[in-house]
């Protein structure tokens, strides 16, 4: 098998059925030495491609591998797949909805379906902003790997942008690990210190999220009582397109 066929093959035997592997694994199914799966692993695992757990030794597809997906989809209108669903989801929570794309280690507005109601929240499209900080940031940061938080963890500060923001990374892990047992990201006030929000993410046909929907309003209005109304369907329309995507 030539280098560029063994990258190839390393990288296809990562699916979403099977989103981490171990050397023996992939050696197994390519009847490739293990030493040259695991030269061609961490090659990948240097340009971010895939990420190693170090506790187990087992690797699965990285960051940069989302942007290429990402970039594939790019031939998919994701926005405007997205938006008769975000409309229902407007219409139904009565709350404005907007869809957020994973660059880097940023989250950008990408499209919103605003409230028709007087007072409502509306975004800047094209206008970034961190994941740690708001629902829609934490809905993308929950389906991260431990190794892929770690390594993000070690490229940000936690810059607090209200008094409500998460300001240290144990702090920051308990809040994840409450959203993914959740099922959504539930924030007021860490972003807009008049926002309140619920998050869910966006999956291609992997297992890290490249988008996620958010439900957004005044925090008056969104009290706990109407978040925990809108977070199923939040979650149940991050997931219709998701099932769409895959289907493409």
């Amino acid at each position: 098998m030539q280098s560029v066929e063994r990258v190839a093959g390393v990288l296809l035997c990562f699916t979403r059925g099977e989103p981490e592997l171990g050397v023996t694994d992939i050696a197994q199914r390519l009847d490739l030495p293990k030493s040259a799966v695991h030269r061609v692993l961490e090659a990948l695992t240097k340009t971010g491609l895939t990420t190693k757990e170090q506790e187990r030794g087992r690797y699965r597809l990285g960051p940069r591998a989302t942007e290429l997906s990402l970039a594939t989809l790019g031939t998919v209108d994701v926005r405007a797949l997205a938006l008769p669903v975000m409309e229902e989801l407007r219409d139904t929570t009565g709350e404005t909805v907007t869809l957020s794309f994973l660059i880097g280690s940023m989250r950008v507005y990408v499209a919103q379906a605003e409230s028709r109601q007087d007072v409502r929240m509306t975004v800047e499209v094209g206008r970034r902003a961190p994941l740690y900080a708001g629902a829609s940031g934490r809905a993308l940061l929950m389906t991260f790997t431990e190794t892929e938080l770690d390594q993000y963890l070690d490229e940000v500060e936690l810059t607090p942008l209200t008094e409500h923001t998460v300001r240290d990374r144990d702090t920051l892990r308990e809040v994840l690990a409450a959203d993914r047992a959740r099922g959504y990201a539930d924030s007021r006030g860490e972003r807009d210190a008049y926002a309140a929000a619920v998050a869910a993410p966006i999956t291609g046909r992997g297992s890290r999220a490249f988008a996620c929907f958010s439900v957004c309003g005044p925090h008056a209005r969104l009290a706990e009582a109407a978040r925990e109304t809108c977070g199923p369907a939040v979650v149940a329309a991050a997931a219709t397109v998701s099932e769409m995507l895959r289907g493409t």
